[in-house]
């Protein structure tokens, strides 16, 4: 059965009060043969004037299936062949009629209780258990569709008119979900503003075709802008979207992306284009600029994988002029890699191609890997005791740059490991050998860089750990554990300055000595303690953890270049208070003995009682020497908060700001309002931004304002639209608690 109209509940949340609007069906819904369901009628008055008609009269209710009909007069005809009985009803002086699909009142109609069909005469009707609701001179009922003649729609509820549609005539599909409508006017309140010929849009929550809600607003880079989206869904694991963006002061920009899911895997392509960026800070003005996206994850044949991440730009500046969805300024490089994997169960292997798009203009052109061959077995518990892992690689290094050497390397690196732990404690030891060969040839340039043909290097590598774990029960019902743990690493120095070209850190390496070009020399210990606290409940409620490294000799990995210096040691802490089920508090700081002052450090509080609700300080700081081509620390301090209220508002307000600058770096305000039909949202963006003509200490501004306008009620989407607001800005939210 369906319920009656519920009063909407006052301070209730926007889904609560837009579901509260609309008729629900409480009943189980019958299915199979309308023509097989038995048929009940309740009336004060009965007459039966043949044996195949009857007239009845007063409170007539008649049920049958799904449907339920009221009216003050009702008359029932049974007509019968050799093959079918046909049940019609005729009613008059207005009706009631309510199914699992659709609520409806109107003067008179005709039933044919053998089907879904129907034809009512001044019909009102709302739709069950979800928004949209309207009247009509004329309805057909159907058991696919309906047609409504001089009809209207809307998804407001009964209490409001903010906007409908109202068309000549409307055709509902009921199993796909979506209506069209034929010389549409659109009404906001009662003053038309627009005029469609032909209009279709979706009554459900299928997948359609059509054009979306476009975007428009105004910034300081591309002047007056909007947005204009079209969606195409071509299969049920298949669609695409378009977009069309003119913006006054730089040209027309085409947006595309088109999805495809198969038992193999997801796959998504993307491309930005703009003929013509008239952009003023632009070196090369009026050049075509794009971007290109490629995601593939695919499984196959049980133990196959093929993966590729593929982004490309037309220009290092790319990011820094266009908000995408595939790419931000602040990732410093866009990849390209493919890759192919096989598992087994004792050993993996990966086929896979890489290279990168560096930002950064002042960067030496990064290395591409053509081809990269990683092979890895395991065999643990050998004799009860041993576990063995071997990780090998062949791998191809090219550059573009005719000045800089390309390279093979072929790696192999056995690792032996022998755990051993009681209830006490631990200990364990490692033996590793590192031992690479590098076939290596200078570039084509007349100046290019001279390198060593071949070059063989071995370094071995011992390990010594030994931790324990100390427990007790707290009076308040906490437990806390203490974890020490101190470890001792040796690696004898090697010389592998002629790893790559001269003052260079090789192939796959960074200042920090990432990656296998650069392995430093060791004999160190680190000592680490990590303390937790557990709830009676067994809910880690708090950690902190401390950990030093004392250098017993240089590290290094050539001659003239010490990475840590003896007898100076780094110091490492971080901690995460998980204080309630809201708030959160976490830090981390690191210490950097070799310059004696903080290489990094940042902490964040955060209050979070549900998606709709959060407030977030943080404050983070990264020494200059950390930083590649930075001339000044980072030390930002940050705001977010994102709020829901009053059940239709929604706030996001975000600011950070830079001490070395002595700048606001980036602020973000968005506040978005939100009906059961309708919804609006404006977003404001001021950022730092880099350009071709900056003077070297100066700091540059750019804004952005845009406006989003949504009808709502199609499906059963009540978002606040944080989520979205909340990924805005150079900086989006980040949540750095993990416990």
């Amino acid at each position: 059965m369906l319920g009656t109209y519920i009063p909407i509940v006052a301070h209730a949340d926007l889904k609560t009060q837009c579901l509260a609007g609309v008729p629900h069906f409480t009943g189980e819904i019958v299915e199979g043969n309308p023509n097989q369901f038995p048929i009940y009628i309740e009336a004060d008055k009965a007459f039966l004037n043949q044996a195949n008609q009857a007239n009845y009269k007063g409170n007539v209710q008649i049920r049958q299936g799904n449907r339920y009909l009221s009216a003050k007069e009702a008359e029932v005809q049974q007509l019968s062949n050799k093959k079918n009985t046909y049940r019609n009803v005729h009613v008059s002086g207005g009706f009631d009629y309510q199914d699992n699909l659709v609520y409806m009142l109107g003067d008179k109609a005709n039933f044919n209780l053998s089907n879904h069909s129907a034809n009512i005469q001044n019909g009102i009707y709302q739709f069950v258990d979800r928004q949209g609701r309207g009247d009509a001179k004329k309805i057909e009922l159907e058991s696919d569709y309906r047609v409504l003649r001089d009809s209207t729609f809307t998804t407001c509820l009964p209490s409001n008119n903010h906007w409908k549609i109202r068309a000549t005539e409307m055709k509902q599909f009921i199993k796909k979900q979506y209506a069209e409508m034929w010389h549409a006017r659109f009404y906001v309140k009662d003053i038309p503003i627009l005029y469609l010929p032909y209009f279709q849009f979706p009554i459900g929550d299928e997948r359609r075709s059509g054009f979306l809600i476009p975007s428009y607003g105004t910034g300081g880079r591309d002047g007056y802008w909007i947005s204009v989206p079209f969606y195409w869904n071509i299969a049920p694991d298949m669609d695409a979207t378009f977009t069309a963006k003119a913006m006054s002061r730089r040209g027309y920009q085409g947006i595309g992306e088109y999805r495809i899911l198969t038992p193999l895997g997801q796959t998504t392509v993307a491309g930005e284009y703009i003929n013509h960026d008239r952009l003023s800070e632009f070196i090369e003005k009026n050049k075509s600029r794009y971007l290109l996206y490629l995601k593939h994850n695919a499984n196959f044949a049980s133990n196959w994988r093929l993966n590729i991440d593929y982004t490309r730009v037309s220009d290092p500046t790319y990011f820094d002029n266009f908000d995408s969805q595939y790419g931000r300024s602040t990732d410093g490089y866009a990849t390209q890699e493919y890759q192919l994997s096989y598992a087994q169960e004792n050993y993996n292997f990966q086929l896979s191609t890489q290279q990168f798009q560096v930002f950064d203009p002042t960067a030496s052109t990064p290395y591409k890997t053509l081809p990269k061959l990683n092979y890895n077995y395991y065999q643990d518990s050998i004799g009860g005791l041993v576990d063995f892992h071997l990780f090998s690689q062949a791998v191809q290094f090219r550059n573009d740059n005719d000045r800089m050497p390309n390279a093979w390397r072929f790696h192999i690196e056995p690792t032996l490991t022998l755990p051993l732990s009681n209830k006490y404690g631990g200990i364990h030891f490692e033996s590793r050998l590192y031992a690479t060969r590098y076939l290596q040839k200078a570039g084509k340039a007349t100046n290019a860089y001279t390198v060593k043909s071949h070059l063989n290097r071995v370094i071995p590598e011992f390990r010594v750990g030994v931790n324990t774990l100390l427990s007790k029960n707290l009076n308040n019902g906490y437990t806390q554990t203490i974890e020490p743990q101190i470890t001792y690493l040796y690696r004898p120095y090697r010389n592998q300055a002629d790893i790559g070209a001269p003052n260079s850190f090789g192939y796959d390496s960074s200042s920090d000595y990432s990656g296998l070009d650069r392995i430093l020399s060791a004999s160190q210990i680190t000592t680490g303690a990590t303390t937790r606290f557990y709830d009676n409940e067994g809910v880690e409620r708090f950690n902190l953890g401390l950990q030093q490294t004392y250098y017993l000799k240089d590290a290094r990995a050539e001659p003239h270049r010490i990475k840590h210096k003896a007898q100076t040691s780094d110091w490492k802490l971080n901690s995460n208070y998980f204080i309630n089920r809201n708030w959160n508090f976490a830090t981390t700081y690191h210490y950097d003995a070799d310059y004696k002052e903080t290489s990094s450090a940042s902490a964040a509080i955060q209050y979070r009682l549900n998606n709709d609700h959060l407030i977030q300080l943080s404050y983070r700081y990264i020494n200059k020497n950390e930083l590649p081509n930075y001339n000044h620390n980072i030390s930002q301090i940050g705001i977010t908060i994102a709020w829901s209220f009053l059940d239709n508002w929604a706030i996001v307000g975000k600011n950070y700001y830079d001490f070395a600058l002595q700048k606001n770096v980036d602020q973000f305000l968005g506040v978005q309002y939100n009906s059961c039909c309708w919804a609006l949202a404006l977003g404001v963006n001021r950022y730092v931004e880099l350009r071709s003509n900056q003077q070297p200490n100066e700091v540059l501004h750019n804004h952005n304002i845009g406006f989003r306008f949504e009808f709502r009620g199609f499906n059963h989407n009540y978002d606040t639209g944080i989520e979205m607001m909340l990924d805005k800005g150079k900086l989006p939210y980040i949540s750095p608690f993990n416990l």
